[in-house]
């Protein structure tokens, strides 16, 4: 019924003005899926796209999917998600999202699930706020603050920052590590209608019993290549 509920949702999203919708979409590689600072694809490359539609009252909703790896028969992630942006200022603007997780053939058990994101953007700043009451459908909180600054050093080459922080019931007791901290700093550009990126990630999972240096949820720090295409 949940289910039923939100592609519902996403159906009457797509239904409001239609003439004055907007649709768009990309497609990226990357050489690693890293989600929070793991891994989804053991460490390997991934290929991933989107579609999207947005209409001038700020609702907005999409689809986007990826090839994930996590030792099992799953090999694809796909995300609904429905969402509503608006502005506070000229410069301030705020959104929030209904996203849905699902994973087609992950085994015997079912880890989709739901989660609500909520943003703040001032200028080239974005404060992000997450949070899932059955994350996984383990039926445990899970939530991530981050904090996300993208600074122009010349006309052409963007410096990225990140730094996030996840939290919550699932987490605790996790291979010890309970919450974790996620850290990212990168150069990014964009020519010939092609955005490009390198990103170097850390993150605090860096005892023994936390870190994973290769296949499944593979934490260790990395060096991230991405390129897209937006159309």
């Amino acid at each position: 019924m949940i289910k039923i509920a939100l592609f519902t949702s996403l159906i009457s999203a797509f239904s409001i003005n239609t003439i004055a919708a907007e649709v768009s979409g990309s497609v990226s590689f990357t050489n690693d899926y890293r989600f929070r600072g793991i891994s989804q694809t053991a460490g390997d490359a991934a290929v991933q796209g989107s579609l999207d539609v947005s209409f001038e009252n700020g609702v907005y909703a999409g689809v986007w999917g990826s090839n994930v790896d996590f030792g099992d028969e799953a090999n694809l992630e796909v995300d609904y998600y429905v969402g509503y942006a608006g502005s506070i200022t000229e410069e301030l603007v705020y959104d929030a999202t209904l996203f849905y997780f699902q994973y087609p053939g992950y085994g015997a058990a079912d880890i989709d699930f739901f989660e609500v994101d909520f943003g703040l953007h001032y200028k080239d700043i974005s404060l992000l706020y997450n949070v899932s009451n059955d994350y996984l459908n383990s039926s445990e909180s899970a939530h991530n603050v981050a904090l996300d600054y993208s600074l122009a050093i010349t006309e052409d080459i963007n410096l990225d920052l990140h730094a996030g922080y996840s939290f919550g019931d699932y987490w605790d007791g996790i291979r010890d590590f309970n919450d974790y901290q996620d850290y990212s700093i990168g150069l990014s550009s964009s020519f010939a209608g092609i955005d490009v990126s390198i990103a170097y990630l850390m993150n605090t999972m860096d005892t023994k019993a936390e870190e994973i240096s290769h296949g499944e949820f593979s934490n260790d720090d990395t060096v991230l290549f991405t390129v897209s295409r937006t159309f």
